[in-house]
This record gives C-alpha cells, sequence and structure tokens, in this order.
C-alpha cells in the first residue's frame, strides 16, 4: 500500500532485487534463480551430456580408423594378387604424390595453382588420417605408461 509519499514503493513498483526493464531496453530479462537443486540438475544434465557426446565420438573415430585401414589394406591385396608389379606402381605413385603434396604446402599460398591447392589438401588429409590412426594404434601403450 502506497500513502503517497514519493520514495514509497507504489503496487506496480518492480522488486528491489531485481532491475527494472523498460521497453526497448537492450538488456536481456534473467529469470530469477530457482534454487541450488535445479542448477545441480542442470549441471549435471550437461556433465553426462558432454561425456555422451564425447564417447560416441571416440566410438565414431574408432569406427572410422579400423574401417579405413582395413580398406586399404583390402585394396592393397588385392593389387598385390593381380599383379605386384602394379601395386608396387601404385604405391609408389601414391609416395610421389604426397612428396609433391608437401612439397605444395610449404610453397606460399598464393605461388599454389589448383593442382597444388589440391594436392596440399589431399596430403594435409592424409596427414591427419595417418596421425590418427597411429594415435589410434598407439593409445593402449600411452595408458599403460601413464599408470604407474
Amino acid at each position: 500500500m502506497s500513502d503517497g509519499s514519493p520514495d514509497a514503493p507504489g503496487p506496480d513498483a518492480p522488486a528491489p532485487d531485481r532491475p527494472v526493464h523498460r521497453p526497448g531496453d537492450p538488456t536481456p530479462v534473467s529469470d530469477p534463480p530457482h534454487g541450488p537443486v535445479r542448477g545441480c540438475l542442470r549441471a549435471i544434465g550437461e556433465f553426462v551430456l558432454e561425456l555422451v557426446g564425447e564417447a560416441v565420438l571416440g566410438l565414431l573415430l574408432v569406427l572410422l580408423t579400423t574401417a579405413s585401414l582395413v580398406a586399404l589394406l583390402a585394396l592393397a591385396s588385392l593389387a598385390l594378387r593381380r599383379s605386384p608389379v602394379l601395386a608396387y606402381a601404385l604405391g609408389a605413385g601414391a609416395v610421389l604424390l604426397i612428396v609433391l603434396g608437401v612439397r605444395q604446402l610449404r610453397r606460399p599460398r598464393e605461388r599454389r595453382g589448383r593442382p597444388g591447392r589440391i594436392l596440399a589438401a589431399v596430403t594435409a588429409g592424409l596427414g591427419v588420417w595417418l596421425l590418427l590412426c597411429v594415435a589410434y594404434a598407439s593409445w593402449g601403450e600411452v595408458l599403460a605408461a601413464a599408470s604407474f
């Protein structure tokens, strides 16, 4: 109830702990906190969501790495059975493309042509793939070495 004095709050005055939000004001209006229980449940939910996301991403990485290694070995085996000379020629061609791609990666970007950009991108992708394969293959040894 207002007694008419200028410093007494009126019936539509905001609570003293909440800021006044006027129309057109760019500051967002935040909801009042709902207590420690809801905050704790929100933190647990975020943790579980992050944990499940990392587990799914790790499993996807394992499956993609294993599948790509199996496909590469199967193709190499098929090429070797059909013609050993063809298999060695394909291996030498792959090494040559990797060397050219590394050469393109070392050149300044403005001096690379379209084939150079493609070779650089393929070589960088192959490097990342090989790094992931080595990391996946050595993960057990890293964990064994880390446990004292």
